[in-house]
């Protein structure tokens, strides 16, 4: 019972430091849980800054929120992405390392232990695909798949100029071996954005994600929607350093140790 309490009171102070956070943070830069356009104006003003003093950055923002999830953004493919919706995009990914970081800070309430390294998951992989008209761009950025942890998969919906396409209806099935990790038929993205966490994983092995585009509109008036139906967009995310990376690399590996072989014994004979 004692440790049921204490995992319970545990999950109970998580929580609450989230929103004590969000409410905390509520200022022209940081509001709701994650940054204003403000926010990003900021960031882009402390680029410099940031490359000058280092892990000293974080220092002369007192450890601050956005001090830190600015440093998540610095690393992040939407910092170079160069898209008209630029910004927006930048907004909904500070809410995710936002989060990141408010459980970072509780861990480390724990132990007194700071850890000024960005919290935000720098392995990422970027994909890309469209419809067969071109109509509609799904862009996909996966964390790779690593076993005993979830993978968060960030989808963008776009258009031929690569701007955020409103009112997405759409389905998606993840799959590992063969085997289901998640699937919804039905999801709306009133802004084009969506972000889907899995389980955690049993295996490394590549994960397939199937989107299906269901149609362009407001969810209540399904008979009015546009754009591509039933289209399918298929993914394949591999893990960063997978099986048949080693392959290639046992092969050069093997090749060199042949060769120096080789040449040492050449210098012996002379």
């Amino acid at each position: 019972m004692n440790k049921i309490f204490g995992l319970t009171l545990a999950l109970f102070l998580i929580v609450s430091m989230f929103y004590v956070n969000q409410n905390v943070y509520a200022n022209p830069f940081f509001s709701n849980g994650y940054f204003t356009e403000n926010g990003i104006e900021w960031c882009q003003e402390n680029l410099l800054l940031y490359e000058i003093l280092g892990d000293k950055f974080f220092e002369h923002h007192k450890h601050s929120l956005e001090s830190r999830v600015c440093a998540n953004l610095y690393q992040d493919y939407y910092w170079t992405y160069e898209g008209s919706d630029k910004v927006e995009k930048l907004i909904e990914r500070s809410k995710h390392y936002s989060q990141l970081e408010i459980l970072e800070s509780y861990e480390e309430s724990l132990t007194g232990i700071i850890d000024t390294t960005p919290a935000g998951n720098k392995d990422q992989t970027l994909l890309q695909g469209e419809t067969k008209d071109g109509e509609i761009i799904v862009q996909l950025i996966s964390s790779s798949p690593k076993i005993n942890q979830a993978m968060e998969i960030n989808l963008s919906f776009l258009d031929r100029n690569n701007r955020l396409v409103s009112d997405v209806n759409y389905g998606f099935e993840i799959t590992q071996q063969n085997q289901q990790i998640l699937k919804n038929n039905n999801i709306y993205s009133e802004k084009g954005v969506s972000t889907l966490i899995t389980r955690p994983l049993n295996s490394e092995e590549p994960v397939l994600i199937r989107v299906s585009i269901n149609g362009i509109g407001i969810p209540e008036n399904q008979d009015d929607w546009t754009g591509p139906k039933g289209e399918v967009v298929m993914f394949t995310v591999v893990p960063e350093f997978g099986a048949m990376a080693i392959i290639p690399l046992a092969i050069t590996v093997t090749v060199m140790i042949f060769l120096t072989t080789k040449k040492s014994n050449i210098s012996a004979i002379k």
